[in-house]
């Protein structure tokens, strides 16, 4: 038994990523963004009705979210996850070209403006996981 620990002590412990993005470029682009770091693993879904389905089977440790989504937007997907047990305390990253100035939702979501730098956007998932 110590020696399986022994392996596992060694291994980096991934966190999982969900990425909600309807546009699969874009997408493809952010998950191999993720993949350059080794203990990130994205999982790439497009819509927010998908984003709660999944939550049933994964308890992302960050969210990633678009703000023009197909059916609900990114602050609605938000607020369904600020309600959701087990996600609250989790960081939800906001990304968009246009965001709303004057909702108050934001206030309390980290917001990135499209475009951006990957390399910032690596910067920043682990500055809110190291937290």
């Amino acid at each position: 038994m110590s020696h399986l620990q022994h392996v596992d002590s060694q291994r980096p412990i991934v966190k999982c990523i969900l990425v909600v993005e309807d546009d699969p470029i874009l997408g493809d682009i952010l998950l191999e963004a993720l993949q350059w770091e080794a203990t990130y693993q994205g999982i790439l879904v497009p819509s927010g009705e998908m984003a709660l389905s999944i939550l049933q089977t994964i308890t992302p440790a960050l969210f990633l979210l678009d703000y023009h989504l197909p059916g609900m937007n990114g602050l609605e997907l938000a607020d369904q996850l600020r309600r959701r047990e087990g996600c609250k305390q989790r960081p939800i990253l906001l990304m968009s070209a246009s965001l709303p100035r004057e909702n108050g939702a934001m206030d309390d979501l980290i917001t990135l403006q499209k475009p951006f730098d990957l390399e910032k956007l690596l910067q920043l998932i682990a500055e809110l996981l190291a937290s």
